[in-house]
């Protein structure tokens, strides 16, 4: 052991070469090292080991260290001896997904599946159920939003109705013709508004159109009208007219002269002289000839 101790004091370190736990890759150790490996080896197979620098209780990474003391020195590492050093830290593009995710190494784990916020519009994300990755949607009429160039004259749907202004071609919104007739016209004519307009007449609005002045055939026997000018409305006259019997060329009231006395029908207005010009040429002789027949029995 004293020789031991002689070898191990040379140089003035500890007897190990330049290398440390984390430096796997050095595989040469210097004079001393090796001197103290066999004196550790001569050590070793006094107490009963072996002394070819391996380690039968279950992994020497090199001679004299033992992995699973607890200790990270000579050539463990976290490959060799994870137990006594740790795990390796991960190494993206290693193969293995340990302590990495889809997000910070998606050669290993594979890509992430798309998810609203992911700044990538994929999937089924668009404008609508994503406008974080995708953008905001173009404005569009009927999307329950009123934006862009929206507004309530042509996209009510979003916007609302607009408020009635007279004046804007629409009818609408409590406008009238009375109220706006920019927009809704004229109104249509209404007996009692002081206007003889529209289909109006003295018959079916005296109100504004005045009262008829007298006509045969109104059912009033008004005016100038009588039973000889206007029986449909006077009634028939009663005659009075004589006859003349036996005359073979007299069988008509009108073969009496104009203004004949008793003779209504020969009046001015009456059928044989209805213009009272005295002439019997506008005359109803049809007339004249059939009450004359009726009266005298011609």
């Amino acid at each position: 052991m004293a020789a031991a101790l002689l070898v191990g004091g040379c140089g003035g370190d500890d007897g190990v070469g330049s290398f440390s736990a984390s430096a796997p890759g050095i595989t040469s150790v210097s004079a001393s090292a090796s001197a103290s490996a066999s004196m550790s080896s001569t050590s070793a197979a006094a107490s009963g080991g072996t002394t070819d620098g391996a380690d039968t209780s279950g992994g020497a990474a090199s001679g004299g260290d033992l992995c699973g003391n607890g200790i990270c020195d000579g050539l463990e590492y976290c490959v060799n001896c994870p137990a006594d050093c740790g795990p390796c830290a991960p190494v993206c593009g290693d193969g293995v997904c340990g302590g990495e995710d889809c997000t910070s190494c998606p050669g290993d784990c594979g890509a992430c599946d798309p998810f609203c916020g992911d700044k990538s519009c994929n999937g089924n994300e668009n404008c609508f159920n994503c406008p974080g990755d995708c953008g905001e949607c173009d404005a569009a009429c009927g999307d329950a939003e009123c934006n862009g160039t929206e507004n309530c004259f042509n996209c009510p749907g979003d916007c609302g109705e607009c408020p009635a202004t007279c004046g804007d071609a629409e009818c609408q919104n409590g406008e009238t013709c009375v109220n706006c007739k920019q927009d809704c016209g004229e109104c249509p004519p209404i007996c009692g508004d002081a206007k003889c307009s529209g289909n109006e007449t003295c018959s079916s609005c005296a109100n504004d159109c005045g009262t008829c002045p007298p006509k045969c055939g109104d059912g009033q026997c008004n005016g100038a009208e009588t039973c000889s000018s206007c029986e449909q409305d006077c009634d028939k006259c009663p005659n009075t007219c004589p006859c003349k019997q036996g005359d073979p060329n007299f069988n008509n009231f009108c073969h009496w002269g104009p203004k004949t006395n008793g003779c209504p029908m020969t009046m001015p207005g009456g059928y044989c002289d209805p213009n009272g010009d005295g002439s019997y040429q506008d005359g109803d002789w049809n007339k004249g000839y059939y009450e004359y027949m009726a009266a005298c029995g011609g």
